[in-house]
C-alpha cells in the first residue's frame, strides 16, 4: 500500500478534535478537500471493517474517540 497513513490518521485525529477541514489543511499543509478525502478514508476504514482487520494503530487512535 503506498499511502502514508500516518498522514490520514493526523488528518483524521484533528478532525475528531472539531477542526474544520480548511483549518486541518493549513496544518498540513494541503488542501481542505484533501483532508476530507484522508479523514474520511479512516472513517470508513473504521466504520465498514472487522476490527480485527484494521491495524492496532487505528485500534488504539479510534480507542480515544470511543468508536
Amino acid at each position: 500500500m503506498g499511502r502514508n497513513l500516518k498522514r490520514y490518521y493526523q488528518a483524521w485525529e484533528l478532525r475528531q478534535q472539531n477542526k474544520t477541514f480548511k483549518e486541518i489543511g493549513e496544518i498540513m499543509g494541503i488542501t481542505g478537500s484533501r483532508v476530507a478525502v484522508l479523514s474520511n478514508f479512516i472513517d470508513f476504514k473504521i466504520k465498514n471493517q472487522k476490527r480485527w482487520r484494521i491495524s492496532n494503530e487505528l485500534k488504539k487512535i479510534a480507542s480515544k474517540y470511543n468508536f
